[in-house]
């Protein structure tokens, strides 16, 4: 498999308000040369079953420090 150029990562914690739109334009970008990566703070709410919708890869992370999500998300 042909390795992506770009990575975006989105950091979440009961987002589900906001989610579907997030990765709604994500994926309707004319580029799709990338992969999306979601770091994600154990979210209560629906915002996990919305994001599985998308071709997204899911990490979860019990302690939210932005620095480190993104860390994460990188690694």
């Amino acid at each position: 498999m042909k390795k992506k150029n770009i990575s975006i990562i989105i950091r979440t914690y009961n987002e589900e308000k906001w989610i579907g739109a997030c990765l709604e334009s994500v994926f309707r970008q004319d580029c799709q040369d990338f992969e999306a990566i979601k770091v994600d703070n154990k979210s209560t709410d629906q915002t996990l079953l919305k994001a599985r919708k998308y071709p997204v890869k899911i990490i979860s992370i019990d302690a939210f420090l932005p620095g480190k999500a993104i860390n994460l998300g990188i690694r």
